[in-house]
């Protein structure tokens, strides 16, 4: 994008990364949502993003790393606008981002209305002079090409870090969602109970994490199982410690929070207005956020509800990129907040 054009900005403001997109030119940045702060002095800022999560324990001095966007919600103003300016600025290379540059942020369905206050208190402290809210899933479904302006239902499910959206689009607004405050960060946290329990050993978020995205399925092969040496801390003794996990263990572990976000779907299914449900048997589900690139979740989804579903190669992306689309598109803007789908900061 031309530094002198009038472009526009897209950025999903999520609990666990903020994801940045440019017109004509997609994603160009994810970074943690997170502040590395002096300990003695809150307003002093050391670093942002991954530079602050990279540096965390590593200065001469105390610190403390704030994360100012909990369960999708903005927590505190100041914070989430230092990330929401310094990593846009970081992603167009130049100061004062939003001068010429259209912003839409994403922000979850349902949000109070002192929730909603705190994250436009945010897009202003962060200088943008043209600012637009919309809500996630309406992002993710402009980002997945389906057609929102139609009468048809469809049915998106965002897995984020600490919350999941079950929400039904129709005629640019979403007609029912619901919100469970559960995400990724569930399927870690039953990795390293599961380890605990069965295997004796401590391990931290990170390296749940790794074992996730290394050999976690929610649908093993049994015949093919992967196998990896954990390295921990003894649960007795206190000390260094490894022992082999499998795939199989993994999915024993992500078994639980699996089946109640499956469960948790299929009851939305069953609360779809009736004027919509016939559409979902055509339209099916949609998966997004990074959350659903679980291996095997759509699989699982589809045995238990009997519904196509659809996912993208980058379904962490899709919010970010519908932001920066609707931000680009002057009738898409006028028919959301027309809706009332959409709030101008």
């Amino acid at each position: 994008m031309n530094v002198f054009s009038m472009g526009a900005i897209g950025v999903d403001l999520g609990s666990e990364n903020t994801v940045v997109a440019l017109e004509d030119e997609g994603v160009v940045l994810r970074e943690p949502t997170a502040v590395l702060t002096s300990a003695e002095n809150e307003s002093e800022i050391i670093a942002l993003g991954k530079d602050a999560k990279r540096m965390m324990g590593r200065t001469d001095r105390e610190t403390m790393l704030l994360e100012p966007v909990s369960y999708g919600a903005v927590a505190h103003s100041e914070f989430a606008a230092m990330c929401l300016l310094g990593m846009s600025e970081k992603a167009l290379q130049r100061r004062r981002p939003f001068e010429k540059n259209r912003l839409c942020v994403t922000h979850p369905h349902g949000l109070t209305h002192v929730e909603k206050n705190a994250l436009s208190s945010c897009v202003m402290l962060a200088g943008a002079k043209r600012a637009l809210l919309v809500p996630s899933a309406i992002a993710a479904a402009v980002g997945k090409d389906i057609h929102i302006e139609k009468a048809v239902g469809n049915l998106i499910v965002s897995i984020g870090s600490e919350i999941t959206e079950i929400s039904v689009i129709s005629m640019m607004g979403v007609v029912a969602s619901r919100t469970m405050k559960t995400g990724s960060h569930a399927f870690d946290e039953a990795i390293i109970r599961y380890v605990r329990r069965e295997k004796g050993l401590v391990i931290g978020a990170q390296t749940a994490e790794n074992l996730k995205k290394d050999i976690g399925s929610c649908m093993p092969d049994g015949n093919n199982a992967d196998t990896l040496t954990l390295r921990g801390r003894n649960v007795i003794t206190g000390k260094p410690s490894t022992e082999t996990v499998t795939s199989e263990d993994i999915a024993k572990a992500l078994d639980e929070p699996v089946r109640m976000l499956v469960e948790s779907i299929a009851d939305a299914l069953f609360n779809v207005p009736a004027e919509l449900a016939g559409d979902l048997i055509d339209t099916g589900i949609h998966l997004t956020g990074a959350g659903s690139l679980l291996h095997g979740l759509p699989e699982r989804i589809k045995k238990e509800t009997q519904l196509k579903v659809h996912i993208g190669e980058h379904p962490e992306n899709d919010a970010a990129l519908g932001a920066c689309r609707i931000a680009s598109d002057e009738r898409m803007i006028r028919a959301l907040l027309n809706a009332g789908s959409a709030i101008e900061a």
